[in-house]
């Protein structure tokens, strides 16, 4: 029973980070194979003590998959289920993925790969995330809506005219043995068209309510640079299929 325990404990924790990533606001409509965004994630509501970690964000092309075009979305380096390293996460989407595909990315996903160079990669396939989800009692509702309201933001010398989008996430994780979780994030996002991805700006509080505790972040995401980069694509190692003892043994 311990085991159990500590594994839904891990297995909480892990969800709670991807959902706080936020990934899904540039799954939508996903810029040519090559496209490439770096992008600083500061907390906003605490004093700086050091240089904001960034990631980088790119597309690769991936051929078909039931007839249909798929890429991969890279994210580098993320932590992943509650993982000890950060390394990059990749998610295999359909390369016209729209808003709601995006708003469920983990589901959208026909594999997800963790590339840990440390502890080996592994991957999810769609029943995994299933299992995953069903005992975790993890369910999460997206949206992001036009506020019809448009602002202009400079970087690198060019003003760009955004698109002002409301962003709410509510997600509830359920699992045996430990308290309730709900997590809401509530924020804007400054959209643009003219850049990949199209995310130039997001800023979003993130509120944790387990029990009768109740925690607050505020956060940001930033563009730092973008560009194009057409060489040419390694190989991926797919490594080993999920399995519960690699959350518990080998995070």
């Amino acid at each position: 029973m311990k085991w159990v325990k500590t594994f839904c404990l891990g297995l909480t924790l892990g969800l709670c980070t991807e959902v706080q990533a936020q990934w899904n606001i540039f799954a939508e409509n996903l810029p040519p194979a090559g496209s490439w965004a770096t992008y600083e994630i500061a907390r906003t509501d605490i004093p700086k003590t050091d240089k904001a970690p960034e990631i980088k964000l790119s597309v690769w092309a991936a051929g078909e998959v039931n007839g249909k075009t798929y890429v991969w979305l890279n994210i580098e380096p993320v932590a992943w289920l509650g993982s000890r390293e950060k390394a990059p996460l990749r998610f295999l989407v359909p390369k016209d993925l729209d808003r709601e595909g995006a708003n469920k990315l983990l589901e959208s996903s026909a594999e997800i790969l963790f590339s840990n160079s440390k502890t080996g990669p592994w991957h999810l396939l769609p029943e995994d995330v299933k299992f995953l989800a069903k005992t975790a009692g993890y369910s999460t509702e997206n949206t992001l809506v036009d506020d019809k309201k448009t602002e202009r933001l400079d970087f690198q010398n060019k003003t760009y005219e955004c698109k002002k989008l409301h962003m709410i996430c509510t997600t509830n994780i359920n699992p045996p043995f430990i308290k309730n979780q709900v997590i809401k994030i509530e924020g804007t996002v400054w959209r643009v068209e003219s850049i990949p991805f199209g995310i130039v700006k997001a800023e979003w509080v993130e509120e944790t309510t387990k029990g009768d505790k109740v925690s607050k972040e505020a956060k940001r995401i930033t563009l730092i640079n973008h560009g194009m980069d057409n060489s040419f694509v390694p190989p991926l190692d797919h490594g080993e299929r999920f399995h519960l003892l690699r959350l518990l043994f080998k995070r």
